[in-house]
């Protein structure tokens, strides 16, 4: 079982994020079925980066306007 992250809810409602190193803008949400946290990319790094599921948040995503 993944271990939750206290910044994103697990009612599914997305939370904005930044990259702490490059700024770059993601869209952060919980499945609490799967156990799996969704990250959607934002802006002109939609182009780059596509959205992917995983178990954990990446240690250097912060909630927006934190840093």
């Amino acid at each position: 079982m993944a271990t939750t992250n206290q910044a994103v809810p697990n009612s599914g409602k997305a939370i904005a994020m930044r990259n702490s190193r490059t700024g770059a803008a993601w869209l952060v949400s919980f499945n609490h079925i799967e156990g799996m946290y969704w990250h959607e990319p934002q802006g002109n790094l939609r182009h780059i980066r596509r959205p992917y599921a995983a178990r954990n948040i990446e240690p250097h995503l912060v909630p927006a306007g934190t840093h």
